[in-house]
């Protein structure tokens, strides 16, 4: 197991984890839970977790609540509710569930951004983070120009399938990039690639085009 294999079982343990403690930002829950609609294998893992958890509730000593605990808790949930990017539609029915909620409709071209020759891109907006979460499809064997980030990104595979420096991944598939890594994802060439990205910080292009190019992905 190479060590980018072995980084992304590891990113991917502890989303996990964090998932089933309730810990994680919005874009990152969305991910996750798609992820385990597409991968059996996580989703017996967090079966297992969320058994750990109820026998650790168990076995903990009661603690008594004041009177309006449950008000306050009512309360938090109903401010924490908002409309979120939901915009379902039936040419994205072949898509897992939620993220098939967040993405436009794939026939229609002005629902999407250009980002290069070949490739679009879909800013999905969360109110409660500040992680930029973005879907991106990639024409079949296109590259994305050699780029880093200023923080650590990490990739869920929804359709089709690529290749960077790290590995080849495909549907279902989590791809991390720690901050600083330059990596030229390449998508497979037996169909169109869809990710669903979120990212910590910053995208930066790399090459002698990454300035001129950076001007049309804002």
């Amino acid at each position: 197991m190479n060590d980018q294999v072995s980084l992304n079982n590891q990113v991917l343990d502890a989303l996990l984890v964090d998932y089933a403690a309730g810990a994680l930002s919005q874009p990152l829950e969305i991910l996750i839970e798609t992820h385990l609609a597409m991968n059996p294998e996580s989703a017996k893992t967090m079966q297992m977790l969320m058994q750990l958890g109820g026998i650790l509730l168990e076995e903990c000593e009661p603690v008594s609540l004041s009177e309006d605990a449950l008000d306050k808790v009512m309360s938090a949930i109903a401010e924490d509710e908002e409309p979120l990017q939901k915009v379902t539609h039936s040419e994205n029915s072949f898509l897992p569930r939620p993220i098939s909620d967040y993405i436009p409709d794939l026939s229609c071209t002005k629902s999407w951004r250009s980002a290069g020759i070949g490739i679009a891109r879909h800013d999905v907006k969360f109110s409660q983070s500040d992680m930029r979460a973005t879907i991106y499809r990639i024409q079949p064997s296109r590259a994305v120009p050699s780029h880093s980030h200023t923080g650590s990104e990490i990739t869920l595979v929804l359709a089709g399938g690529f290749s960077d420096e790290s590995g080849t991944f495909g549907p279902g598939d989590i791809a991390v990039q720690e901050a600083g890594e330059v990596h030229k994802p390449v998508a497979d060439a037996d169909g169109e690639c869809i990710v669903f990205a979120v990212n910590e910080g910053d995208i930066r292009l790399a090459g002698p085009f990454g300035r001129v190019f950076s001007l049309l992905v804002k």
